[in-house]
């Protein structure tokens, strides 16, 4: 006999079944992993829980330490950033600000001053004429503009070579600088990444090798170890 696909004329309708909601194995955000995994690596070595076959309690160990010093390193190298990029957007809002006049004294002196441009570093963007926003080719426009300033009579006005010579060097001298630490943030992040992947691997497997050693106190055993999930956060 079918069931039919439709209920009965005056059938309750069946509840949803709850949803259960577990928490996470592991913490999501990094401190709180290394609390755990700094935990496990101090407890591990004087626990009956055996090693795995593919990483010892030393290794393990390694594995955590190593992480930690990647994620302070990762960390000093964005703090180090921080300051040179501030001082980077202030200096292109004062070329921008300091670039009006520059074309003020090119509209004084030419009947088609957006002729001249181009020797100054100056680029159409859209409607407006302005120094390249890209801090690398902006940097080259800064040289071409200090270079044309005394060809055009320029270099002894007010924004002329005296102002804008100082601006052209910190400037060149800051993108080189954030260029390198970026790169060197990177590598560290990446380094900081692998880390973070090859530890929560070694955790994951961890908590299996509980379970399996001690089928019916894996909980506490679990707790022992550092895995407490009240603690994770979010």
């Amino acid at each position: 006999m079918s069931t039919p696909l439709t209920p009965e004329p005056g059938a309750k309708p069946t509840a949803p079944a709850p949803v259960v909601r577990r928490a996470a194995q592991l913490p999501h955000n990094l401190p709180a992993l290394l609390a755990v995994a700094d935990s496990v690596a101090r407890q591990w070595p004087t626990s009956a829980l055996p090693e795995l076959l593919w990483l010892s309690k030393a290794e393990f160990a390694a594995q955590v330490a190593a992480l930690a010093g990647g994620h302070a390193a990762a960390d000093a190298a964005g703090d180090a950033r921080s300051p040179q990029v501030k001082r980077l957007e202030a200096l292109d809002k004062q070329l921008n600000k300091s670039l009006r006049y520059v074309k003020g004294y090119l509209a004084e002196a030419y009947d088609a001053p957006e002729a001249y441009y181009g020797e100054f570093g100056i680029e159409k963007r859209g409607k407006v004429y302005e120094l390249p926003r890209a801090r690398p080719e902006r940097v080259l426009a800064l040289g071409k503009l200090v270079a044309a300033l005394p060809r055009h009579g320029f270099g002894t006005k007010k924004f002329g070579t005296a102002h804008w010579q100082p601006l052209a060097t910190e400037y060149a001298a800051l993108v080189q600088q954030t260029t390198a630490t970026s790169g060197d943030r990177s590598g560290k992040v990446s380094t900081k990444d692998q880390g973070e992947a090859q530890v929560r691997k070694a955790l994951r497997a961890l908590i299996h090798h509980v379970k399996a050693h001690y089928p019916d106190t894996w909980k506490a055993e679990l707790r022992v170890l550092g895995f407490q999930k009240e603690s994770y956060g979010s």
